[in-house]
């Protein structure tokens, strides 16, 4: 590790340290109560469900940004698996139209639009198969096995989501072009950035180096 790599680690553990030492003392402070590790963790705000790409804030966010905090943090703290779902719901079928609409196409048939926001309204994650085969270096896998639901087709892939797969690109086109669409149909819709600047590796944990060093 090189002189300039030093530095910038020193430099970001003491940051970190600091951030630590100041989410003690706010922690502490008069008139906050205390809290277990599982409140601090899943009580106070919440993190998104590393599952379907954009499902919270492309399909739960209104036109109201209040709306933020008051459909997206309860789904998110939501168990992924047993999601109650009836009170997003209406919040998935109203998103899906306005996508549906954006190629003024309808692209969405009525009983896959009822099979996928009553599954997104239920649960938020994505479906592997390890009987077919994972292209790590050429990853087309991610909602394969969803889409080959909603359409009755059969699926190739494992499935799954390849941390070097464009997903925002397939998410997209599934929500915009419908489930029969591909993110490599030759008038596939593209957000212009199809990888990560640095990509990530193969073996555990799967991170590429820092931008910059």
């Amino acid at each position: 590790m090189n002189t300039t790599k030093l530095w910038a680690f020193g430099f970001l553990t003491l940051v970190a340290a600091y951030g630590c030492a100041a989410s003690e003392d706010d922690a502490s402070s008069p008139g906050d109560t205390s809290a277990s590790e599982d409140e601090l963790s899943f009580g106070r705000g919440s993190v998104d469900h590393a599952a379907i790409v954009e499902v919270t804030t492309m399909m739960l966010v209104g036109e109201n940004p209040v709306e933020f905090a008051t459909v997206l943090d309860p789904y998110n703290q939501e168990d992924p698996f047993h999601i109650r779902g009836q009170a997003f719901t209406g919040g998935f079928v109203k998103k899906l139209a306005q996508f549906d609409a954006q190629d003024r196409v309808v692209n969405w048939k009525q009983d896959q639009i009822a099979t996928w926001t009553t599954r997104v309204s239920s649960g938020n994650y994505i479906i592997i198969d390890t009987s077919k085969p994972c292209d790590y270096y050429r990853p087309h896998t991610y909602l394969e096995i969803e889409r080959a639901q909603l359409t009755g087709t059969p699926y190739a892939t494992c499935g799954g989501r390849m941390p070097n797969e464009d997903a925002l690109d397939v998410t997209l086109n599934f929500l915009i072009r419908g489930p029969a669409a591909s993110a490599q149909d030759a008038d596939a819709i593209r957000d212009g950035v199809d990888h990560a600047t640095k990509y990530a590796t193969d073996s555990f944990p799967y991170l590429a180096e820092m931008n910059g060093f």
